[in-house]
């Protein structure tokens, strides 16, 4: 419920960012290891390529580790038989691409352009009853933009899903 009251306030532009020079290097291995000692229990394995230069955003933490959160969320939510995830972070350029990969369910391809809009859920999700509210990728798409960044979807049903966030570094 809270998550829909702050998307809510988000479309509204009501809910303010607190920008801040981040180095996302150590905030993703932090979320990385959190969100592993979260889903342990269950059988899930992060696995984990990370760039460990700095690599500074203008961000809210707060908003991008929500982004993180939900997206490693949704790859154990739609990855019931293979459980191994993997976060992978890269800078290019100025530009910083981290990427949630999973071998789950997969998205079929004419429900790929709907994935970010609000409250849709996809057929997987109906047919195995994986609980959620449509918002979370809106939400991430949001959020994303807000930090002059994109977000990216591939998917082969049946073969898993990778989700891409792109974010414009900080010149050093």
């Amino acid at each position: 419920m809270e998550g829909l009251l702050d998307f809510g306030r988000m479309e509204a532009g009501v809910l303010r960012y607190r920008f801040e020079i981040l180095d996302m290097s150590p905030l993703v291995q932090s979320i990385a290891e959190e969100f592993q000692q979260t889903v342990a229990e269950l059988g899930y394995i992060v696995e984990t390529s990370l760039d460990q230069n700095p690599c500074l955003v203008n961000g809210d933490r707060e908003a991008l580790e929500r982004v993180l959160w939900n997206l490693l969320d949704n790859a154990v939510k739609y990855s019931p038989h293979n459980r191994t995830i993997r976060l992978e972070m890269k800078h290019e350029d100025n530009r910083l691409a981290i990427a949630v990969r999973d071998r789950g369910l997969g998205i079929p391809e004419e429900e790929q352009k709907k994935i970010f809009s609000k409250f849709f859920r996809g057929s997987a999700s109906k047919a195995t009853g994986i609980k959620g509210t449509g918002i979370g990728l809106a939400m991430v798409l949001h959020i994303v933009r807000a930090h002059g960044g994109e977000v990216t979807a591939d998917s082969t049903p049946g073969r898993g899903s990778t989700f891409v966030l792109v974010l414009p570094l900080i010149e050093e």
